[in-house]
Parts: C-alpha cells; sequence; structure tokens
C-alpha cells in the first residue's frame, strides 16, 4: 500500500497546508456569524482591561486572560476587540490542528494526510469556530507542548522540559484544567521510557509540577488561599459532602425500594455523561475507531501515539471530576478528547482505506463534506440581534433611560459596561415600568415564551419596533402609551 492514501503533490506540506486549510475554515465559519454570549464577555474584559488594567479585567471575569490578549491585540493593531479575538482563535486553532499533524508526522507518516483530514472534519473540534472561547488558546498551548514533548524524547535534556512546562502553563491561562497534561507526560514517560530511564525522565518531566502541587495543596490546606478563588474553587469539586447533599436531595424524588442506590444512580448517571456527549461529538467518526479496533490494526495508532493515550485518560478523569460536581457537561468541554484521539481516528481511516479499496473514493469524500458542514450553517442568523442593537445606536442617546433585559442586544449597541437584569423577569419588568427614569423597554422574547402582547397591553405599553428572527425569537422595543 502507497505511504499515503491520498493522491496528492509531493512537495505539498501537510503542516502548512492544514494551518492554511483551517483558517479558511474559521473565516467561512466567522462569515455572517454573530458573536456569542461568552465572547461577549471576553470584549468586556478586555475592553476593562484597556481602561482600567488587569485589576480591571479581573474584576469583570474571575479568570480573564484571553480578554486580555484579545484587548493587547487591539491595542497593537487598531483591530476592534472583538475582531482581534476572531484574529487570536483562528490562530491558535490552525496552529493547534498543525501541530497534531506534525506529531503524527513524527512518529507515523503515513497517517499525515488522514489526520490532516481527521482534525479539520471532526465536527466536536471544528463546530465552534465561529465562537470566541478560552478553549482554543488551552488546545493550542496543550499540543505545543505535547508536540515538545514527543521531540524532547528523542533527546531528553533539561531545557526542552522547562519550554514544556511553561507551554503547558499557558494552556493554563485559557483553561486550568490542562494542569492535568503534567500528570499525562509523567504517566507516559513511567511506562513508554526505555526501562533504565523511566524514573530519570518522569523525575525530569514531574519534579516542579509536583512540588507545585504539593505548596498549592499545603496552601488550600492552610487556608492561605482565598476562598473566592477559582483555585479554591476547583479544589473545592473534590469534596464529597456536596455530592452527598445532591444525592438526599434526588432521594427524596425517589421510590422507597431506590432511596438506598441514590448514590450510585447519581455517581453512574453523572458519569454517563461523558460517553454520551462523546459519542455526539465524534458523529460518523466513531466507525474508524471501531474499525480500527475490530480490524486488530490498534497496533497501529495505540503503540505509537501512547502520549495520546494518556492525555485522553487524564482528560477523562478531569470530566468525571466535573460531572459529579455539577452533573452538567458542555459538549466543548470535550473537545481535547477528541484532540487527543485524531490519531486513533486517523489510523482507522487509514485500516478501513487498507481493507476496503472500492470504497476509498466514499470514505475520503465524508470527511471533506462534515468539513464544510461544520462551518456553513444553513439556518437563519441571528441578525436581528444586531439590527436591534445598531436601532438603539441610532435612536438613543442615554442609555440609562431605557429598560433592557437583552445583554446580546445591548453588547451590539455598544453598551458593553451596562448590567442587563434577568430575560423576561415580568415582575422587575412591571416594576420598571412604574419607575419614570425608564422611557424605553428593550425585552428580549423566546419563541418559548407566553406571547407578550396582551401582558404588554395591560402594562400600559405598546410596541414601537419589534426584530424577529425566523424562528419565532425576538427583541421588543416599547413605550408607554400616550395618556389622553
Amino acid at each position: 500500500m502507497p505511504k499515503t492514501p491520498l493522491p496528492l503533490p509531493a512537495r505539498l506540506n501537510p503542516v502548512g497546508a492544514t494551518f492554511i486549510a483551517s483558517l479558511l475554515l474559521s473565516l467561512i465559519a466567522w462569515l455572517g456569524s454573530t458573536i456569542n454570549r461568552d465572547g461577549m464577555l471576553y470584549v468586556r474584559v478586555g475592553q476593562a482591561f484597556i481602561d482600567g488594567g488587569f485589576a480591571a479585567a479581573r474584576e469583570a471575569f474571575h479568570w480573564p486572560f484571553l480578554g486580555i490578549f484579545m484587548g493587547l491585540l487591539a491595542k497593537i493593531s487598531g483591530l476592534s476587540i472583538e475582531h482581534a479575538g476572531y484574529l487570536i482563535n483562528a490562530l491558535f486553532m490552525a496552529g493547534a490542528s498543525a501541530l497534531m499533524v506534525a506529531c503524527v508526522q513524527r512518529r507515523q507518516p503515513a497517517l499525515v494526510w488522514l489526520t490532516a483530514l481527521s482534525v479539520l472534519a471532526l465536527p466536536g473540534l471544528n463546530e465552534y469556530r465561529n465562537e470566541l472561547l478560552r478553549e482554543f488558546g488551552a488546545w493550542y498551548f496543550g499540543m505545543l507542548s505535547l508536540w515538545l514533548a514527543l521531540r524532547w524524547d528523542e533527546k531528553p535534556t533539561w531545557l526542552p522540559v522547562l519550554v514544556i512546562q511553561v507551554c503547558l502553563g499557558l494552556a493554563m491561562l485559557f483553561r486550568p484544567e490542562m494542569a492535568c497534561l503534567y500528570g499525562a507526560l509523567i504517566l507516559w514517560q513511567l511506562f513508554a521510557a526505555p526501562r533504565g530511564e523511566r524514573l530519570r525522565r518522569s523525575a525530569m518531566l514531574g519534579a516542579l509540577p509536583l512540588l507545585g502541587v504539593a505548596l498549592l495543596t499545603a496552601a488550600y490546606l492552610g487556608g492561605q488561599i482565598p476562598a473566592d478563588s477559582r483555585l479554591a474553587f476547583d479544589l473545592g469539586r473534590i469534596n464529597s459532602a456536596s455530592f452527598d447533599a445532591k444525592a438526599e436531595l434526588l432521594a427524596s424524588g425517589l421510590i422507597d425500594y431506590a432511596r438506598d442506590d441514590t448514590r450510585a444512580i447519581l455517581f453512574f448517571g453523572s458519569l454517563a455523561l461523558i460517553p454520551l456527549k462523546l459519542i455526539n461529538k465524534f458523529g460518523i467518526f466513531l466507525l474508524p475507531l471501531g474499525f480500527l479496533f475490530l480490524a486488530r490494526a490498534r497496533d497501529q495508532g495505540l503503540g505509537r501515539h501512547a502520549l495520546f493515550t494518556w492525555a485522553i485518560a487524564m482528560q477523562v478523569l478531569v470530566l468525571a471530576i466535573f460531572v459529579l460536581d455539577l452533573q452538567f457537561l458542555s459538549g466543548r468541554y470535550v473537545g481535547p478528547i477528541l484532540l487527543f484521539s485524531v490519531p486513533f481516528v486517523a489510523a482507522g481511516l487509514h485500516a478501513m482505506l487498507a481493507r476496503l479499496p472500492r470504497w476509498r473514493l466514499p470514505i475520503l469524500a465524508v470527511p471533506l463534506l462534515i468539513a464544510l458542514a461544520n462551518v456553513v450553517s444553513l439556518s437563519p442568523s441571528k441578525a436581528y440581534l444586531v439590527d436591534a442593537g445598531h436601532w438603539l445606536t441610532a435612536n438613543i442617546q442615554e442609555p440609562t433611560t431605557v429598560y433592557i433585559d437583552s445583554g446580546r442586544t445591548a453588547y451590539h449597541a455598544g453598551w458593553l459596561n451596562l448590567q442587563t437584569p434577568t430575560r423576561n423577569d415580568r415582575p422587575a419588568i412591571a416594576a420598571a415600568v412604574a419607575d419614570p427614569r425608564y422611557r424605553l423597554f428593550v425585552l428580549e422574547i423566546s419563541r418559548h415564551d407566553p406571547a407578550p402582547d396582551e401582558w404588554l397591553d395591560s402594562l400600559g405599553l405598546h410596541v414601537v419596533q419589534r426584530f424577529e428572527h425566523a424562528k419565532g425569537d425576538a427583541v421588543i422595543v416599547a413605550e408607554r402609551r400616550a395618556k389622553p
């Protein structure tokens, strides 16, 4: 079988091609999209940093580093903070994708183009390209540390170890849980290094992180870490008392025969969120993963990419702690597992092409179509929020005269520092109508909310403008009816 199953020019650099293709996909995803809620927060953080420095950014959000980077780039480049954020995320995503291809190229060159195809097409990795998220920075610096570790493995010296640890520290500025990759590196060397080198290499990679963990644990147990800090919050997740309290609450809703098993139900039910979310986010790429094992081709992937196996294991451990604490799991939280699974997806595709040569074109065409489907949205855009924000900008000089419960509309109006109340809080809206300070009422209405027209009429309001989404969501601008 040829080294690569893809008929591509020999001079084409797979790492560079992946980087450029990733940037193009991010551009396609960005065109016509509107900023996500998290992205609005990071823009506010970036503006707070420009206006008041780190303390102001920290007050706006407890983990402000993405917003700070956005603010710095905006100040240097002249871009808006929002556009600076999209540029940063596109570069991070392209870098993470290219680094994954570079990692596989070092260990298994025959899979390099299939790796590029997989990393650009996996739904759970690529469907967030139109959003501003901290994950992209964490993925990039995490991948950079693993790529450096693979190079270090060929010639283990001290200086590269320090660079690896700095890169992981940078990854933690975006998502603190990326610290688990320190454990992956240590375990990788304990089991994969030459026998006489295992302890020495593990100590080189792990001495400084383990010392840091010991100092932080001692500080936490000694009450030296503020209770409202992010670190104390994350360490507090490893606490059985919170889990027991939730189990007792769950027991009150179960029949008598099930109450003795409440903890087991909550424990295993929470953990089940992880495989369910992974199945959803892998999508059709579960087929090559299954083929990798069923075709007994595991040595093509698992043996050569042990570092990624340990990285996946540590990420699963982090997610287990998270879901046991919150019984919730966002799709993007499984992103690192999907990213570190790319070599095994590529190995599965390679095995499928070898076993099913007549299906070569469909096997290769499907990931290409999925890569485009991830970034091309056929659903109606949320331009109504932008239109409502621009209308406010054009018609309202003083935001303090407006009661607005739509944070997204306020963002698009340029009112970044305006604190918006809870959406569709009808008692609060009724109280605001009685307050003479407010002249206009800007309300975000979901299609799932009760019809607002009769209720608005009962408050003495009439609709001035209505900005609607094709699915029924709307932003309504209302004012008091003139008295006869």
